[in-house]
């Protein structure tokens, strides 16, 4: 019982690692669905229409945008659920916000080595980097909300007993 507070972490970790087990042309299918659809509503509210070859520059550069904010975010996600599980068991100080991106970064590289057997896929390092910044990044959104809004309602019930 004492560790379900990690238990959104490795959901998380679970949904990365399914992600990364579709082989290349299903995860490319998967966000180019996105950003088709995305293109198509831009176009019916801008009443702009766009040729096919420029059309498909535009989604290519889009699903880049979008495959890249996915490894972001998702990561960013799993530092903030691995720091709330450290804060949960009473974690202090710089290690609450640190050790979430030193996981990041190791299952980070794990799940590229990982996707070296995985069809279509490679491991890329850059891959890595982007990932550990997501998690640097959910740390520190983490860390804003516990400094700022924890803070303050616990501050606000100090005050009121004394």
């Amino acid at each position: 019982m004492k560790y379900l507070s990690l238990l959104p972490a490795i959901i998380i970790m679970i949904i990365i690692f399914s992600f990364s087990s579709k082989p290349a042309d299903d995860s490319n299918q998967s966000s180019m669905s996105i950003v088709t659809e995305f293109l198509k509503i831009y176009e019916n509210v801008s009443n702009v229409q766009y040729q096919a070859e420029t059309k498909e520059k535009i989604e290519n550069t889009l699903n880049h945008i979008v495959r890249k904010s996915a490894h972001f975010c998702e990561y960013a996600l799993l530092a903030a659920a691995l720091a709330f599980h450290l804060y949960i068991r009473k974690q202090k100080g710089k290690l609450l916000y640190l050790l979430p991106v030193v996981v990041v970064f190791l299952y980070a590289s794990i799940d590229e080595l990982h996707q070296l057997f995985v069809p279509g896929r490679s491991g890329a390092f850059r891959d890595v980097l982007l990932d550990t910044t997501g998690g640097v990044a959910g740390s520190l959104i983490f860390a804003l909300i516990v400094i700022n809004i924890i803070g303050k309602i616990k501050k606000g019930r100090t005050s009121s007993v004394i």
